[in-house]
């Protein structure tokens, strides 16, 4: 190196890090990134504790309902008024908001802007197991930017049905009273609520066991439960950008489920959430602000309250939310009536699947002494007689001769003295084979009876057995000569098996002395929609084509051996031959 070289090289030699400096660089940035990641842990949505609370409205009112009226109650509220409430504003006056805590239930009042002495007169309704209970009510006051300040609390127990008046009680802060009405009622456990709540709680519970089984899906959570931390469940149907409307306009976006209407707002760091159960909506209408801005308005039922933030108060006792700035107004109220309609439909055919089940329950234990009440409800839903299968999801699958009449169709085959039945599901290698009698059945015209067994099935999406329980109804006219025989089954342990039956009607006709036709006509029927409608249609018909061929071919054999008891059995198929339905 030259000696002029030398010194520029001196000069430069700062610029390059020592071995200490290095290491020291990425200790720092080790702990940045781990202190990172336990920061993240701590403080992300915990997602199965609130799917727990999103159903514990619903689960609260179904297992009451099962217990009976007496252990159904519910807790009625009414915040009357506060008085001498903190100044939390600069001007002396304070924008007092209510919270009403009962277990794991929030509820929230309206504002009432500039007063210390607000007049709320509002009604909130929360459903108990029993009692004693505590209600905690926190008064805050509402700020347009910054988080709401506490102006105290105060804790009530509701220890009986005793009726009193109207209370005032103190709270926890410097000053402030407040007056609540509390008293706790018995909900009639066949009342239009309890059967709508109990609906509800078997539509949430039949997802999540459809859910729960032999294959695991795992999906990445959605805004629904990041945000809100509502159950794994529930998909987003429909966005919106939009504005929740107060003093001040609150941009953020909607989110439509198949049980909420939620709304997420972040502007200034002031996080609001708004969970709007489809349960409690009672009006959708179109508005104005502004002149120019369009705007929608919810209403929730009397005695609903407020989710996530304060609610604008009514006259009549409901509550509201006005949300703006929507690019197509009418587009997104339409979809939100939908939504609602759509709600309100799947619970009228889950209270009416309910009332079928308790029907059939009645019917299948007429030979025990246990009575099932069935609901007035649900016998209004039904009707006096009723069909047995649906009749619009039925499609051909066979139609042919067999060579006997229809009174020895349903005696040789069909009737409690034969064993074809269990020959047939033993030969299919089925188990645990329950078939029941024959009786009458008041809702049904002819005779019902109940099988249960497991059955095998062969998918790599099943268990190696499923448990299934078929339904059976016989019909023979009065000649004998005109027989009808149907079936509804349900299959347990196989996904989305509580979305669909399998209903069957057999039509059989004597044509002479030694022959009849017979019409066989099949089809799934759908309780609810599943993402798999169509496949699970087309497959079904094309097993219970299959499975026609296998009983018929069985059939004729067993008449065979039934009529001449002394002949060789070389006709009857082997178990092999015998295929399983699922």
């Amino acid at each position: 190196m030259t000696p002029q070289a030398a010194p520029a090289s001196a000069a430069l030699g700062f610029l390059v890090p020592t071995r200490w400096e290095i290491e020291v660089t990425c200790a720092a940035a080790t702990a940045l990134v781990l202190l990172i990641a336990a920061l993240y842990a701590l403080l992300r949505p915990r997602r199965a504790p609130a799917a727990a609370d999103g159903l514990q409205l619903v689960d609260k009112v179904s297992k009451s309902t099962a217990a009976g009226a007496a252990a159904c109650l519910s807790v009625q509220l009414k915040l009357l008024a506060a008085k001498d409430l903190i100044a939390a504003n600069l001007n002396g006056t304070s924008d007092p908001y209510a919270l009403i805590t009962c277990g794991q239930d929030k509820r929230f009042s309206s504002m009432v802007p500039g007063s210390r002495n607000p007049m709320w007169g509002e009604e909130f309704n929360f459903v108990v197991d029993c009692l004693p209970v505590k209600i905690k009510v926190e008064i805050y006051d509402w700020d347009i930017v910054w988080k709401s300040t506490t102006l105290g609390s105060v804790t009530v127990s509701v220890e009986s049905k005793e009726r009193s008046g109207p209370v005032w009680h103190t709270l926890d802060g410097s000053s402030g009273r407040v007056c609540l009405h509390i008293k706790a009622i018995r909900v009639n456990e066949s009342s239009s609520r309890a059967l709508n709540n109990s609906a509800e709680a078997d539509a949430r519970k039949r997802m999540s066991l459809d859910k729960e089984g032999p294959i695991v899906v795992h999906q990445k959570p959605g805004h629904l439960q990041t945000i809100f931390g509502l159950p794994p469940d529930e998909v987003v149907e429909h966005t919106y950008s939009c504005a929740l409307e107060r003093s001040f306009l609150y941009h953020g976006r909607m989110y439509v489920s198949l049980w909420h209407i939620c709304f997420y707002s972040n502007i200034f760091s002031k996080q609001i959430k708004v969970e709007l159960p489809l349960r409690d909506i009672d009006e959708i209408t179109k508005g104005q602000l502004a002149v120019i801005n369009p705007a929608i308005t919810i209403f929730l039922r009397t005695g609903a309250g407020g989710h996530g933030v304060p609610s604008l108060a009514c006259s009549d006792g409901r509550v509201r939310y006005i949300f703006a700035s929507f690019w197509n107004r009418n587009h997104t109220v339409r979809a939100l009536e939908q939504a609602v309609k759509n709600f309100h439909t799947m619970i009228e055919a889950e209270k009416q699947e309910h009332a079928r089940s308790a029907l059939r329950a009645l019917s299948g234990s007429r030979n025990n002494s246990m009575e099932i009440d069935v609901p007035e409800e649900c016998a209004d839903l039904t009707g006096l007689p009723q069909p047995f299968v649906k009749e619009e999801v039925l499609v051909s699958v066979f139609d042919g001769t067999f060579p006997c009449t229809a009174d020895q169709f349903f005696n040789n085959l069909i009737s409690d003295d034969s064993t074809y039945t269990a020959e047939y599901r033993t030969a299919r290698q089925d188990k645990d084979i329950n078939l029941g009698q024959w009786h009458l059945a008041d809702e049904y015209d002819g005779q019902v009876r109940e099988l249960n067994c497991k059955s095998m099935c062969h998918s790599p999406m099943c268990p190696p057995y499923s448990a299934i329980t078929e339904w059976q109804h016989t019909v023979l006219s009065a000649n004998k000569t005109d027989l009808v025989f149907e079936t509804v089954q349900q299959v347990h342990d196989v996904p989305f098996g509580s979305y669909f039956e399998i209903h069957c009607r057999w039509s059989v006709k004597t044509i002479d002395s030694s022959s009849c036709s017979v019409g066989i006509s099949a089809g799934a029927h759908f309780k609810k929609w599943c993402i798999m409608q169509s496949k699970i249609k087309s497959g079904a018909v094309d097993e219970l084509k299959k499975e026609v061929g296998e009983m018929l071919g069985f059939a004729e054999s067993y008449m065979l051996r039934v009529s001449f008891p002394t002949q060789e059995d070389n006709t009857a198929p082997d178990a092999d031959d015998i295929h399983g339905d699922q």
